[in-house]
């Protein structure tokens, strides 16, 4: 099931707002959307790394323990995989987990 914006549910409500509720889900919606932007993001990296593998969906969830369907989501970007999950399918696809810090917010 593909994601709605933020914007696009509140718009057709937002003219009926208090200046002071209008600026919170301004707010609220640009957080939420870069939220969604980095989790569509990380899925995309995931299914970068299986195609660097040459590996299909069925053979990293054979390699990984992971459900394909679980894989799918993850790399649509509507999962939230565990750190177990997460584990499983860097060590499936020979890599390492890597945190890194976040890039300053422009608010």
């Amino acid at each position: 099931m593909p994601t709605r914006k933020y914007e696009d549910l509140v718009a057709p409500i937002r003219d009926s707002w208090k200046p002071e509720v209008a600026e919170l889900s301004r707010r609220l919606g640009s957080q939420l959307n870069a939220e969604r932007e980095e989790q569509i993001a990380f899925g995309r990296r995931i299914a970068d790394a299986r195609e660097s593998a040459q590996l299909s969906q069925p053979q990293l969830a054979t390699r990984s323990g992971v459900q394909q369907a679980d894989i799918s989501r993850i790399e649509r970007g509507l999962g939230n995989p565990t750190r177990d999950t997460l584990l499983k399918l860097a060590d499936a696809l020979e890599m390492h987990l890597v945190l890194q810090p976040k890039k300053a917010s422009k608010n």
